[in-house]
C-alpha cells in the first residue's frame, strides 16, 4: 500500500470520530454564536426604534406602541439569547420570530415617516439666502396636507423649516432618518434570523446525538 493510499485511509477512519467529538464537545460548550447574533440584533433593534421615536410627535398614540413593541423585543431578545446558548430550540424559534417582527417593521413607521415627510416639505422652498420659508405658490390643498403631516412629525425635523431649530442628533431630513432606520431594522432583522437558524440547527444536532447516546 502506497504512503497516499495509508495517508486516505487514516482520515477516512479518523473522520467518524471527529464529527463524534464536535458533537459531544457541544454539551459542554455553550453556543456563543448565535447568542451574540441574538444580542447585536437587539443593539440594532433598539438603535432603529431611537431613529423612529427621535423623528415622531411624543404625542402621537404610535409612540407608546413603538416604545411596548422594543420593551418585548430587548426583554424576549434577551431570555431567547439566553436560552440559545444551552441548545434551546424554543429560544432559536423566538429569534426566528423577532427577526420576522425587524422586517415587518421596515414598512412601517420608517416609511409612515418619508411619506409624511415628503408630504410635509411641499409647502416649504428655500428663500436665496438658503433658509426655508413657506412656499407662497403652495396651494390650500398642500398648505393644509403639510400641516397635518406636521402633526405625526418630531420638533428635531419641523423646527428646522420653522427657523428655530431644535437640539437633534440626527439630520432633520426625513428621508436619511427613514433609510437609516429601515437599514438598521434589516440588519437587526438578518442578526437575529442568522441566530434562530444556525441555534435550531444546533439544537437539532445535539438532540440527535443525545438520542444516539440514549440507545447505546
Amino acid at each position: 500500500m502506497s504512503e497516499k493510499e495509508v495517508t486516505l485511509n487514516e482520515q477516512h477512519q479518523n473522520a467518524p470520530q471527529y464529527d463524534f467529538d464536535l458533537r459531544e464537545m457541544m454539551r459542554y460548550r455553550v453556543n456563543k454564536f448565535s447568542s451574540t447574533f441574538g444580542l447585536l440584533g437587539m443593539i440594532f433593534s433598539l438603535f432603529g426604534a431611537f431613529i423612529c421615536l427621535n423623528s415622531m410627535n411624543p404625542n402621537d398614540p404610535q409612540v407608546i406602541f413603538i416604545i411596548l413593541m422594543n420593551v418585548v423585543i430587548l426583554l424576549g431578545g434577551f431570555l431567547a439569547s439566553e436560552k440559545i446558548k444551552a441548545y434551546n430550540a424554543n429560544g432559536a424559534i423566538a429569534q426566528l420570530v423577532f427577526g420576522g417582527i425587524c422586517a415587518a417593521r421596515i414598512f412601517y413607521i420608517p416609511l409612515i415617516l418619508m411619506i409624511n415627510y415628503s408630504t410635509f416639505v411641499k409647502a416649504y422652498t428655500q428663500n436665496a439666502y438658503g433658509k426655508w420659508v413657506v412656499d407662497p405658490n403652495a396651494s390650500q390643498d398642500v398648505a393644509k396636507a403639510s400641516s397635518d403631516a406636521a402633526k405625526n412629525l418630531g420638533a428635531t425635523i419641523t423646527s428646522k423649516f420653522s427657523g428655530n431649530v431644535a437640539n437633534a442628533y440626527l439630520p432633520s431630513s426625513g428621508y436619511f432618518r427613514g433609510i437609516s432606520a429601515m437599514v438598521l431594522l434589516a440588519i437587526a432583522a438578518c442578526c437575529f434570523i442568522v441566530a434562530g437558524v444556525v441555534g435550531l440547527k444546533k439544537a437539532k444536532t445535539l438532540d440527535s446525538y443525545m438520542e444516539e447516546i440514549k440507545k447505546d
